[in-house]
């Protein structure tokens, strides 16, 4: 990121672009962090954690438009990032009290998805009045 931080305004002219490659990095990490849970899943709150991120997600594409964009103004995506950070402490504890490889994967594809957010944040404020 640049100093002077990021001119939005550049943005709004490829918001398609933008929320589609969003959209497939977090396909791609959420399936990262399902896979690495499916082989640790020895804790009911974030398997729940998990199990909810997922399923959010899973109602943001099927609700996609014809052109595969989720979509950003019905309220499910707030729930959604909502959700990734709710679950913050509790997998920062959890990797706290492992110290396996997986542990450590799986806690990596949860920060990956928080960070997603922020984008995804960025692009409900930046999105069109035509998306």
């Amino acid at each position: 990121m640049s100093e002077g931080g990021v001119d939005l305004s550049q943005i709004r002219g490829d918001w398609k672009f933008h929320i589609d490659y969003i959209q497939n990095a977090v396909d791609q990490t959420l399936k990262r962090q399902a896979k690495y849970w499916n082989e640790l899943g020895n804790d009911a709150d974030i398997g729940a954690d998990v199990e909810q991120q997922v399923q959010i997600w899973a109602d943001l594409n099927a609700n996609a438009n014809d052109k595969g964009t989720i979509p950003t103004a019905d309220g499910l995506l707030e729930k959604f990032i909502s959700s990734c950070r709710d679950a913050r402490a509790r997998c920062d504890a959890y990797q706290d009290k492992g110290d396996s490889e997986l542990v450590e994967e799986f806690t990596e594809a949860c920060r990956q998805t928080r960070g997603l957010c922020d984008d995804l944040e960025m692009m409900i404020g930046q999105r069109p009045d035509d998306q």
